[in-house]
C-alpha cells in the first residue's frame, strides 16, 4: 500500500506535534501552572469540613508538590519563563504561605517551603528583592517554627533553614537587597536604651526589624544540617555588617551579642563541675593496663570524661565556640566585633569561667580537674588571636603593657569613621557597669588568685588525676601560646647578652653526659631507631618556631622574638615542682609521667629559653683543665693575623669544660639519681633486662594494633575530639614520626645488640583486649598455657613476680635529697608498674639528648658560640 501511495502521490495526512514541543511551547506551559495553581485556590477557598480535611490536605500537598516541580522545570526550559512571570505578577506566594499557615499540616508546610525554595533558586524575577515576598516567606516561617503551633519534623525544619541559609548568601552576594529584609526601628540617637532600665545591657530585641536573623541564632547550637544551616547564614549576616552602617548600629545596640555570649555560657554550664578522667575497664589503654592504674573513682558523683553524655556536651561547646570564631573572623564592622569581644569577656569569662575556675578545689576530687581539663580543650580550639589574647590575659592577670612578646590587635579599624561609636562606646559603659560587683573590696579579681596559682596547686597536688590536668595545660600553653606562659607559668628572665655565653665544647660535653645517663637507663639495649624517630620529631618542633625568612639587612627586626631571648632560673616555681614530680618517677603514675615528660620537651623545645642551669651547664661554672701542653700546628705560621685570631677562638669555644656534679643541671641531677633508683631495682629483680625487653615488645605491638584499627578522623571534627585520649604526649605537634630521617644515632649504643622496637608511642589508642602481664614469661616470650602440664609449684608464676612490690627511698620536698627513710615514708610500686615507668624513662633520656642536638643544629650560632 505504501508503495502505491508514493508511485501515485498520494496525498498524506498531516504530521502529529511532537508532545516535547508541546511541553515546551510557553503557552502550554503557563496554560498547565495556571490550571494548577487555580486548583490551590479551589482548594484553600472550600469550607473547611472535619469530615473532608484529611482529603482536602492530601489533594492540597498534591498540588502543591506539582507547583514546586512546574517551577523547576521551568527555570531549565527555554525563554520566555512565562510561569515565573506569572507567579510573580500573581504573587502566589502569598496563597501558598497562607495555605502552610492556616492548615498547620507539616506535610504541608514542607510542600510550601519547597515552592518558596523553587521561586529563590530561579534567579528570575527578583523575588528577593520583592518586599512582598519577604513579608510572606518571614511570615509564614515564623509563625511555623516560632508559634509552636506546628510540630515539624527534623526534615522539614532543614528545609525552611535552607530556605534562610540562601536568602542570606543571596543577601551576601546582592547586598543592595538587605533592605527588603531588614528594617531599622531603633533610634539610639533620641533615647538612651541602655539606661533605661537596670536590665537594659542585654540589648533591644527587636525580631520584626530583621527576623531571619533571630531565626538563625536560635538555631546555631542545633548538630546535623540544621546548625550548619544556621550557623554559615549568621556568619554571612555578620559580614554583611561591614557594608551597612544602619545593620552594624542596629546590631550593636541589639541583644544579638547577648545571646551569643549566653549561649556559649549555657553550653559550658552544661559540663559537669566534678569531672573523672579515669578511663573505663572497657577501654583502658595498654600502657596503663600494665601499671598499677585504678580505674575506680573515689567520689561517685563526678561524671565520667569518655561518657557518651560528657562527650556530647563537650563536643556541642567546643563547636560553638569554633562558631565564636568564625563570626569574629567573617564579621567586617569594628564596632561589632569589639562588641562581641565585650560580651565575650565580661558575660562569659568574667561572670562564668572565672568564677568556676576560683571556685575549683582539689579536695572535691574533681572539680579541679574540670576546670583545667576544660581549659585545655579550649586552648587546643581556639586559634583566634583575640579571643586568646583576652582570655589568657584576664585568666592569667597580664597585662598588655607587661605582655612579654606583644600581640598585635587583628581588629581592623576603619578609616572612615571612629575606632568606637557612640553606640558602642555606650554599649560596653552599661554592659560593665551593671555587671560590676557591689562591694568591689570583697570582690576576688585575677590579681589575687588566677590560673597561675591553681596550676601551680594542682602540680604538687596527691591527686594523680588533677597533677595530670594541669601538666596537660602546661604543655597545651607552650606548644600553642608560649608567649603568654612568659613571666606568668615560667617567670623567665630577660638577657642581655646579644651572643650566646654557651660553648660548642659545652655542647659536646653535655651530650656525651646525657647520652652517657640514657645508655644506662637503657641497660644496653640499642636504641638508634628509636633515637632516629626522635630526633626527626624534635626537629620538627623546634624548625616550626623558626621564621621561614630572614629578614633582609635594614629591615626592622622585633627583638622581642628571637632564639634564647629569656633565661629561665633553676628557682623558678614551675620547674621546681615538675622536678620534685620527675623525682618519684617510678612510683608515679603511668599517666602524670606522660603528661610530665611532654611538659618538660615542651618547654625545652621553647627556642626563646636558654637552657643554662636546668638542662645545659651554667656557663659562669666553666672550669677547664690545663692546656697549655697544646702544641702549635706548623700550618699555623702560615696564617694572618686574623685567622690565626679566628683559629684561636675556635679552639677556646671548642674546649670541653670540666663536669662538675656541684654544678650540673637540675635536670641531670634529677636523672642521675632516678639511674642509681634503677641499679637498685636490677639488683632486687635479677632479669629486670629481659624484663624491660619483654615490656617493650608488648607495648610496640599495642601500639601498632591500635593504629592500624583506628578510622581516619574527619577535618572538621578535629576540634571536637576529646583532649583525654590518654596518653596523649605528641609533643605539641601531630606530625607522625619519620623512619627515614638521615638524623644520626648515638654514638655510644651498643651497635652489635639486636635492633630495638620503636620507641613507645604517648598517644596509644585503647586496646580492646590488652595483653596481661600474666600472658609472658618473664624472658618476654608468649606464655603458653596448658591444662595438663601445670607449672612446679616451687615455681613462682609470672603474674607473682610482676606484682612483687619494690621500694624506692624517700624523697624530701624539691630537694631531691634522700632521707633515711622514716619522714617522708618509703615509696613501694610494683614490678609491673615500674617496667612500664622504666620504658617511658628511656624514651624521655633520649628525648632530651634529641632536643640538645637539634636545638644546637638549627638554631646555630643563636644556641652556641663556635668562637
Amino acid at each position: 500500500m505504501d508503495f502505491w501511495s508514493r508511485l501515485i502521490g498520494g496525498t498524506q495526512g498531516p504530521k502529529k506535534t511532537s508532545p516535547k514541543i508541546t511541553a515546551n511551547d510557553p503557552r502550554t506551559r503557563l496554560a498547565r501552572f495556571e490550571r494548577v495553581f487555580n486548583d490551590v485556590l479551589d482548594l484553600c477557598n472550600r469550607p473547611r469540613k472535619l469530615q473532608n480535611e484529611p482529603q482536602q490536605l492530601k489533594q492540597l500537598k498534591t498540588r502543591l508538590d506539582r507547583l514546586a516541580v512546574l517551577l523547576r522545570e521551568e527555570t531549565r526550559a527555554p525563554v520566555p519563563h512565562t510561569c515565573l512571570q506569572y507567579a510573580a505578577s500573581s504573587q502566589i506566594y502569598t496563597a501558598v504561605g497562607r495555605a502552610a499557615i492556616v492548615s498547620q499540616d507539616e506535610a504541608i508546610v514542607h510542600s510550601a517551603v519547597a515552592v518558596y525554595a523553587a521561586l529563590i533558586d530561579s534567579e528570575e524575577e527578583d523575588f528577593l528583592a520583592n518586599a512582598s515576598f519577604a513579608s510572606s516567606v518571614m511570615r509564614m516561617i515564623t509563625r511555623v517554627i516560632d508559634s509552636g503551633n506546628v510540630l515539624v519534623g527534623v526534615d522539614t525544619e532543614t528545609a525552611i533553614l535552607e530556605v534562610l541559609f540562601t536568602i542570606s548568601a543571596k543577601i551576601r552576594l546582592q547586598p543592595e537587597i538587605l533592605s527588603v529584609w531588614f528594617r531599622s526601628t531603633a533610634k539610639p540617637g533620641l533615647e538612651d536604651v541602655f539606661a533605661r532600665e537596670k536590665k537594659s545591657f542585654v540589648g533591644i530585641t527587636q525580631k520584626d526589624d530583621f527576623p531571619l536573623c533571630y531565626l538563625l541564632i536560635d538555631r546555631v547550637h542545633h548538630e546535623g544540617r540544621i546548625g550548619d544551616f544556621a550557623r554559615t547564614g549568621l556568619l554571612y549576616i555578620f559580614e554583611a555588617t561591614g557594608r551597612s552602617l544602619d545593620l552594624e548600629e542596629w546590631v550593636v545596640s541589639s541583644d544579638l551579642p547577648t545571646l551569643m555570649a549566653s549561649g556559649l555560657g549555657a553550653l559550658y554550664s552544661q559540663l559537669s563541675r566534678e569531672l573523672s578522667i579515669l578511663h573505663p575497664d572497657a577501654t583502658l589503654p595498654a600502657v596503663l593496663a600494665m601499671s598499677d592504674y585504678s580505674t575506680t573513682h573515689s567520689r561517685a558523683t563526678a561524671e565520667s570524661a569518655f561518657s557518651e553524655k560528657h562527650k556530647g556536651h563537650m563536643a556541642t561547646f567546643l563547636s560553638y565556640l569554633a562558631f565564636w570564631q568564625d563570626v569574629l573572623d567573617h564579621c567586617r564592622s569594628a564596632d561589632v566585633k569589639q562588641t562581641l569581644l565585650d560580651h565575650f569577656q565580661i558575660l562569659f569569662l568574667q561572670q562564668l569561667l572565672y568564677p568556676s575556675l576560683l571556685q575549683s578545689s582539689d579536695t572535691d576530687a574533681g572539680s579541679s580537674v574540670a576546670v583545667l581539663t576544660y581549659l585545655t580543650a579550649m586552648l587546643e580550639s581556639l586559634d583566634y588571636p583575640d579571643l586568646i589574647h583576652m582570655m589568657l590575659t584576664y585568666l592569667l592577670a597580664i597585662k598588655d603593657d607587661h605582655l612579654a612578646i606583644p600581640s598585635t590587635p587583628t581588629t581592623p579599624i576603619r578609616p572612615s569613621m571612629p575606632p568606637r561609636s557612640p553606640t558602642a562606646l555606650k554599649r560596653r559603659q552599661s554592659l560593665m557597669l551593671m555587671t560590676a560587683p557591689k562591694d568591689r573590696d570583697t570582690a576576688i579579681e585575677p590579681t589575687v588568685f588566677n590560673l597561675v596559682d591553681l596550676v601551680l596547686n594542682s602540680l604538687g597536688s596527691k591527686n594523680n588525676q588533677t597533677a595530670y590536668a594541669a601538666l596537660k595545660l602546661v604543655a597545651t600553653l607552650m606548644a600553642r601560646q608560649k608567649k603568654f606562659a612568659f613571666g606568668t607559668l615560667l617567670q623567665v628572665q630577660r638577657t642581655k647578652m646579644t651572643a650566646p655565653s654557651r660553648t660548642v665544647g659545652a655542647l659536646e660535653t653535655e651530650l656525651d653526659k646525657y647520652m652517657e645517663l640514657a645508655v644506662e637507663i637503657h641497660g644496653g639495649l640499642a636504641f638508634d631507631d628509636a633515637y632516629t624517630s626522635l630526633t626527626s620529631d624534635v626537629r620538627y618542633t623546634i624548625e616550626a618556631q623558626v621564621p621561614f625568612k630572614a629578614p633582609a639587612l635594614g629591615d626592622h627586626v622585633n627583638d622581642d622574638v628571637g632564639a634564647s631571648t629569656y633565661i629561665l632560673p633553676a628557682g623558678d616555681s614551675l620547674l621546681r615542682t615538675s622536678i620534685a614530680r620527675l623525682r618519684t618517677f617510678f612510683t608515679n603514675s603511668v599517666e602524670v609521667n606522660l603528661a610530665l615528660t611532654q611538659a618538660i620537651v615542651s618547654i625545652a623545645s621553647c627556642i626563646e629559653f636558654g637552657l643554662d642551669t636546668w638542662l645545659a651547664l651554667d656557663p659562669s661554672s666553666y672550669t677547664f683543665l690545663d692546656d697549655s701542653s697544646r702544641t702549635q700546628k706548623p700550618w699555623q705560621a702560615h696564617l694572618d693575623e686574623q685567622d690565626n685570631d679566628a683559629w684561636s677562638a675556635l679552639q677556646q669555644a671548642s674546649r670541653r669544660p670540666v663536669w662538675s656534679e656541684d654544678h650540673a643541671p637540675l635536670l641531670y641531677t634529677a636523672l642521675r639519681a632516678l639511674a642509681y633508683e634503677l641499679e637498685a631495682v636490677h639488683v632486687t629483680v635479677p632479669n629486670l633486662g629481659q624484663l624491660l625487653a619483654g615490656r617493650q615488645n608488648m607495648l610496640q605491638a599495642t601500639s601498632i594494633d591500635a593504629s592500624s584499627s583506628e578510622s581516619p578522623i574527619p577535618t572538621d571534627s578535629k576540634m571536637q575530639v576529646s583532649l583525654l585520649s590518654v596518653p596523649n604526649a605528641s609533643r605539641g605537634h601531630t606530625r607522625s614520626s619519620s623512619r627515614s630521617s638521615q638524623a644520626s644515632g648515638p654514638s655510644k649504643a651498643t651497635n652489635n645488640a639486636p635492633s630495638s622496637p620503636a620507641p613507645l608511642s604517648r598517644g596509644l589508642a585503647a586496646s580492646p583486649a590488652p595483653m596481661r602481664p600474666s600472658d609472658i614469661n618473664t624472658d618476654g616470650s608468649p606464655f603458653t598455657r596448658s591444662i595438663y602440664q601445670p607449672p612446679p609449684p616451687e615455681t613462682p608464676s609470672t603474674t607473682d613476680v610482676l606484682m612483687q612490690k619494690i621500694t624506692f627511698p624517700a624523697v624530701e620536698g624539691h630537694t631531691g635529697h634522700v632521707t633515711d627513710g622514716s619522714q617522708p615514708a618509703q615509696r613501694t610500686a610494683s614490678l609491673n608498674h615500674v617496667l612500664t615507668n622504666i620504658v617511658i624513662l628511656q624514651e624521655f633520656a633520649l628525648e632530651l639528648v634529641a632536643v640538645l642536638q637539634i636545638r644546637a643544629a638549627v638554631l646555630g650560632e643563636q644556641e652556641v658560640r663556635f668562637s
